[in-house]
C-alpha cells in the first residue's frame, strides 16, 4: 500500500470516528445551535473550531494515556456523575423555562468572557464521556480494523488527527447550518428547537447514567 493511500485511509478513519462521536447531543453541539440562534452563525463557527481542536486533544490523550485515564475514571466515578448531573440540570431547565420563568439564561448560549473559540475548546475538553469513547473506540479499532498507537509513524498520526479535527468541525458546522435555516424571527420555531435540545440533553444524560451503572455492575 502506497504512503498516499495510507494517509487517506487513516485520515478517513479519524474523520468517520470523530463524526460519529459528534452526532449525538453534547454540550458543544448544544452551544453551536444555541449560539447560532441567539447570536450569529459566525460566532458559532468559532465554537466549532475550538471544539474540533478540543476533540483532537481528547483523541491524542486517549491514544497516549488510555490505561491511566481508564483506571482514574473507574476509581473516581464522581467526576463522570458530576458532568452527567450538570448536563441533566441544564437540559431540564431549558425544557422547563418554556413553562416557567426562572429568570436565568441558557449558559451554553451566553457569551463567555474567554470568547467563542475557547468556549468550544473547553466544552470539548471538559467532557469525560468523550475521553472514554475515544479510549474504547481506539481499543476496538486496534483489535479489528487497523493498528494505531503512539509509536505509529508521525505522518500516520498527523493524518489521523487531522481527520479527527475535520470530522468534529464538519458535524458542528452542519448543526450550525441547519440552525441558521430556522427563521430566527419565529419565536415558536426557536422555542421548539430549545425544547428539543433540552430533551436531548436530559435523555442523553439518563442513557449515559444507565450505561455507567451497567458497566459498574457488569
Amino acid at each position: 500500500m502506497s504512503d498516499s493511500v495510507l494517509l487517506i485511509l487513516f485520515a478517513g478513519c479519524g474523520f468517520l470516528i470523530s463524526a460519529l462521536g459528534a452526532l449525538p447531543a453534547s454540550s458543544s453541539n448544544v452551544a453551536m445551535v444555541t449560539t447560532t440562534l441567539e447570536n450569529s452563525f459566525k460566532k458559532a463557527v468559532n465554537i466549532a473550531y475550538g471544539a474540533g481542536l478540543g476533540s483532537t486533544l481528547i483523541a491524542f490523550i486517549a491514544l497516549w494515556y488510555s490505561r491511566a485515564f481508564t483506571d482514574y475514571f473507574e476509581n473516581n466515578l464522581w467526576i463522570q456523575i458530576s458532568f452527567l448531573v450538570l448536563f441533566f440540570i441544564i437540559g431540564l431547565l431549558i425544557v422547563l423555562r418554556n413553562y416557567f420563568d426562572f429568570g436565568i439564561e441558557n449558559p451554553l448560549a451566553k457569551e463567555w468572557n474567554v470568547g467563542s473559540f475557547y468556549k468550544g475548546l473547553l466544552l470539548a475538553i471538559l467532557n469525560p464521556p468523550a475521553l472514554l469513547f475515544w479510549i474504547f473506540i481506539l481499543s476496538l479499532a486496534n483489535q479489528f480494523l487497523f493498528s494505531i498507537t503512539k509509536f505509529s509513524p508521525i505522518f500516520v498520526l498527523i493524518s489521523f488527527f487531522t481527520g479527527v479535527f475535520v470530522g468534529k468541525f464538519s458535524v458542528l458546522y452542519m448543526y450550525g447550518k441547519l440552525s441558521k435555516k430556522i427563521n430566527t424571527k419565529d419565536s415558536k420555531n426557536k422555542k421548539r428547537v430549545h425544547t428539543i435540545i433540552g430533551y436531548l440533553l436530559v435523555i442523553g444524560s439518563l442513557v449515559q447514567g444507565v450505561r455507567m451503572i451497567f458497566d459498574a455492575y457488569a
